[in-house]
């Protein structure tokens, strides 16, 4: 794809959030595929975290991400990342484009019940994918929740808050399901916590003192580059401090 076609379907994705888009900006060769990426624009948009992941690795994870994808288009890709039968290590984030492509009012001060609800539905999708990676083949997954975006989107960051507050702490503690919680961070980059259950773990990231305004892009939404680094790294720090596949 040449640079001029790129920015025009980015404006037009950009443009039309509000009513739905999707495109696949990024899709690198990969030479590791025991390792995979699902996700939406955060992951796709730039490719930048890819590349900083694959500087930090040595290798190309197999990135799936679609750029506008809600959560239900996420489920489908790790659908079909769970079906390589030697997968080991999933990368994953999802949810924000079901608000955001939304005629649901998410801007409120409190949250009003129809968001809430919109959130317990993503929530119950995020489950329902925990389930799958825990049945699947992969041992290692990380999940990347969203850091608080500026200007115009700036009141969403209530339900972006909610998430992280009350939400996460609740679905990645799998502690009466016989599983062990834990928890740490990554100096600079975020914090973490998830759980291990057997052999399977699952850890929900949380970068949201890390990225500043100005690692986000004028859109209010999409990370810069020195954003993207810092969610890489994130990323990776919690893939080394867990001992994951990577």
């Amino acid at each position: 794809m040449n640079r001029s076609t790129w920015a025009v379907l980015s404006a037009v994705c950009w443009v039309t959030v509000s009513v739905g888009c999707s495109f696949d900006f990024n899709n690198p060769y990969a030479n590791e595929r025991d390792v995979q990426i699902v996700g939406d624009s955060v992951f796709d948009l730039s490719g930048e975290i890819h590349e900083v992941l694959e500087d930090l690795s040595g290798k190309s994870y197999k990135d799936r991400s679609v750029s506008g994808a809600k959560i239900a288009a996420i489920d489908n890709q790790l659908g079909r990342a769970l079906s390589r039968s030697s997968l080991r290590t999933i990368i994953a984030d999802g949810g924000a484009n079901d608000i955001l492509q939304s005629s649901t009012d998410c801007d409120s001060d409190p949250l009003t019940n129809a968001c809430l609800n919109l959130i317990d539905y993503v929530a119950d999708t995020m489950f329902g994918m925990m389930v799958d990676m825990y049945y699947g083949p992969s041992d290692d997954h990380v999940w990347l929740g969203y850091y608080n975006v500026k200007g115009s989107e700036a009141e969403k960051n209530e339900a972006i808050d909610y998430v992280h507050d009350v939400i996460y702490p609740d679905m990645f503690d799998l502690s009466e399901y016989g599983g062990s919680v834990h928890s740490g961070s990554v100096p600079g980059y975020g914090i973490y916590r998830g759980s291990t259950l057997g052999v399977f773990q699952i850890s929900v990231l949380d970068p949201r003192d890390s990225i500043l305004p100005s690692d986000i892009k004028s859109d209010n939404i999409h990370p810069t580059y020195s954003g993207s680094e810092k969610l890489a790294n994130l990323i990776w720090g919690v893939m080394v401090d867990r001992g994951m596949y990577r």
